[in-house]
């Protein structure tokens, strides 16, 4: 065995004279508290309390114009497993093949992951122990002044003979196209982003008809003498799963200003379109889908309004504030206000709610130890109105709060080049 290793430590050391290959890795063990994450905790409610930790393994390697990578992740609870059993849990994070057409184009086949845009609509969703990737096609551009990435997927559950019926998978898509177009000029940044998806509509295994879904829209964005300012605006249409006709539409815009080395603060708002409960003879959803986008970053991470259903499909309206202050080296702080309201009428036994929901309070703390290691501490607590009460059905106790730290250790075991 002891030869064995040294006969491979050679062998990639005399490779490594034609190729690139490194061998990384990430560690991410979690502790939260939740006392009211996600669902109002009453009178009878005891906090969960929970470590969760992702592994995972890194193998990229580059020979002239054409890379690939193997990663391999696992995900698991502390203490879900019995400490003397060999239960397997070992899943495929990323397996891909790049090809690098001159300085500009590449093209990438097999399991990947990505974020597009400022993740809100399509994101590798990092915050979640699992993460997100994609079977699929991608296509990519980048220069100094422009970036565009097209992914095309079509997904099987199984191979076949005859139809191309997805079986047990109508909660995923089936088919998904992306365009992202950004172009530089200046000051100025201008981005297109349109995602088509399908599902099929039907669990019978000789039905294999399909709605589709679009979602297009526009980024304006700004930066100069340490202030950033943008706008997105999006329209949604086609069908649901059920084969509902949808027209909804989402709107954010932020600014923020760069105070000086040590203080950094933003205002902004978001903005997702929901059905009028009150107008009976709309046949339409109105309610905007966020997509494959991240749901803990953006209305505050206790997560109480992340999906169209934790709003009864009535839309949200986020005002919010950040405050990031650097004044200790390798310490950064983050203060995070969130207004929550539902954009649009929600009627409760007869009577249309007040819109207002709550306000958030999320608190930050990054702890760089060194290049390689970090530690990360939050705190968040939620004052809900009554509104809130009526949509989760719940009469709160307390106060509602969540609290988490994370160590993520990144170590690189070779490299050779």
């Amino acid at each position: 065995m002891k030869k064995f290793f040294l006969t491979l430590i050679v062998m990639i050391g005399a490779y490594s004279g034609y190729a690139q290959f490194k061998i990384d890795a990430e560690i991410r063990p979690r502790f939260e508290y939740r006392n009211g994450y996600k669902k109002l905790r009453i009178e009878d409610s005891e906090a969960a309390a929970f470590v969760t930790q992702r592994s995972r393994l890194n193998l990229s390697h580059t020979y002239k114009n054409v890379g690939t990578k193997f990663s391999i992740q696992d995900y698991r609870i502390w203490g879900e497993s019995k400490h003397n059993k060999d239960i397997p849990g070992v899943n495929v994070y990323e397996a891909y093949v790049r090809f690098k057409a001159g300085e500009n184009w590449a093209f990438t086949a097999g399991r990947q992951s990505m974020d597009i845009d400022n993740k809100r609509l399509f994101t590798r969703s990092n915050w979640n122990q699992t993460a997100a990737s994609h079977d699929g096609i991608t296509v990519g551009y980048k220069s100094e002044s422009m970036k565009l990435t097209m992914l095309t997927a079509f997904n099987q559950s199984a191979t076949g003979l005859y139809g191309t019926n997805y079986e047990g998978m109508t909660d995923y898509y089936k088919f998904l196209n992306l365009i992202w177009l950004e172009k530089k000029h200046g000051n100025i940044s201008l981005g297109l982003l349109a995602i088509t998806d399908g599902h099929q509509i039907s669990e019978e295994p000789d039905n294999d008809d399909n709605v589709y879904r679009f979602t297009g829209g526009g980024i304006v964005k700004y930066a100069s003498n340490g202030m950033k300012a943008d706008l997105r605006v999006f329209y949604q249409s086609g069908e649901t799963k059920e084969q509902q006709n949808i027209a909804a539409h989402y709107i954010s815009a932020s600014i923020g200003q760069k105070f000086s080395d040590v203080l950094t603060g933003a205002i902004g708002f978001e903005l997702q379109s929901g059905n009028d409960m009150e107008d009976a003879d709309s046949e339409d959803n109105n309610a905007f889908d966020i997509l494959y986008g991240a749901k803990h970053t953006f209305n505050g991470m206790m997560d109480y309004v992340s999906t169209p259903s934790t709003t009864g499909n009535a839309g949200l309206m986020d005002i919010n504030a950040k405050f990031d202050i650097s004044a200790i080296n390798n310490l950064k702080f983050t203060a995070r206000y969130h207004y929550l309201a539902v954009a649009n009428n929600y009627v409760f036994e007869g009577e249309t709610i007040d819109k207002f929901l709550g306000h958030e309070i999320d608190l930050i703390a990054n702890w760089k130890i060194n290049d390689i290691a970090k530690m990360q501490f939050g705190y968040a607590m939620m004052f809900a109105s009554e509104s809130m009460e009526t949509l989760q059905g719940r009469t709160p106790d307390g106060l509602q709060s969540y609290f988490y730290t994370m160590l993520t250790v990144k170590p690189n075991f070779f490299e050779g080049k």
